[in-house]
């Protein structure tokens, strides 16, 4: 180890301090090898099942945690590792046997995917709480038209950007885009600063910092469009309840018409 653990200096051999802390130490560690090496057996005999689910941060911050509890709930034989990463990120990891399930930003068309809807979330602004339009309970998208927008990345999520750009052309402008930043929280850092107004999930509106708040967009308008995704073809038991949950909670046809 590196260390002695015994002092043979005098004719009785003792443990130094280095050697009772091992002493000390050992029990527990015993115990810990005996029951990671159980629950390895168990997962190579299909006793428990290691789960590993990628997901997007609106989705952590919105409907997953309560997914997780009853997941834990009812499939106590399972162990859960959470992957945080971009929705191709995902479904990348998904198709190469990475991840077991992913909570991604939009509904992709995919043959070698299982795509189970998710209810869809509004988009809402973060702005200055001097601003104008802060004094509005709702605000349309027409509203911007002369507001500097700081948008997430593009290549972060494509379907959802393109929406909001198109959306806003339905309100008869083209957005001044001024910036885009992520994470979100460096976003709203830039509200904070001045420069601009951010585009963000409504389950993030408890987000604020000081000098900045929250205004829903008038509907209808733009929608994050949530969904499970796993590769194609599966159908363990852990599957079908997580399936059961969503369509008990998070009915994605009932919420979607909250759009209209």
């Amino acid at each position: 180890m590196g260390c002695e653990l015994f002092d043979r200096k005098k004719r009785r051999i003792k443990l130094t301090a280095a050697g009772e802390n091992l002493y000390e130490k050992l029990p527990l560690l015993f115990t810990q090898l005996q029951s990671i090496t159980e629950k390895t057996q168990k997962i190579a005999t299909g006793e428990i099942s290691a789960l590993r689910f990628g997901y997007s941060g609106a989705a952590m911050s919105s409907f997953l945690p309560a997914v997780i509890r009853k997941m834990r709930k009812s499939l106590e034989q399972c162990e859960y590792d959470f992957i945080e990463k971009t929705s191709d990120q995902q479904i990348l990891d998904i198709k190469n046997d990475k991840l077991d399930a992913a909570f991604i930003l939009y509904q992709p068309e995919d043959e070698n995917l299982n795509v189970i809807p998710i209810r869809p979330e509004k988009i809402g602004l973060i702005l200055p709480e001097d601003h104008p339009l802060a004094a509005k309970k709702t605000i349309p998208l027409e509203a911007l038209k002369n507001e500097k927008l700081i948008l997430f990345p593009r290549s972060m999520n494509p379907v959802m950007y393109d929406e909001i750009i198109a959306h806003c052309h339905k309100a008869g402008f083209s957005p001044n885009v001024v910036r885009e930043a992520t994470p979100r929280s460096s976003a709203i850092c830039l509200v904070a600063a001045g420069e601009g107004i951010v585009t963000i999930a409504e389950s993030y509106a408890h987000s604020c910092l000081q000098g900045t708040t929250y205004r829903p967009i008038k509907q209808p308008g733009p929608m994050i469009r949530f969904c499970c995704v796993v590769k194609a073809g599966r159908d363990e038991q852990w599957l079908k309840v997580l399936n059961d949950i969503i369509k008990k909670d998070l009915n994605y046809n009932e919420l979607a018409a909250t759009n209209v």
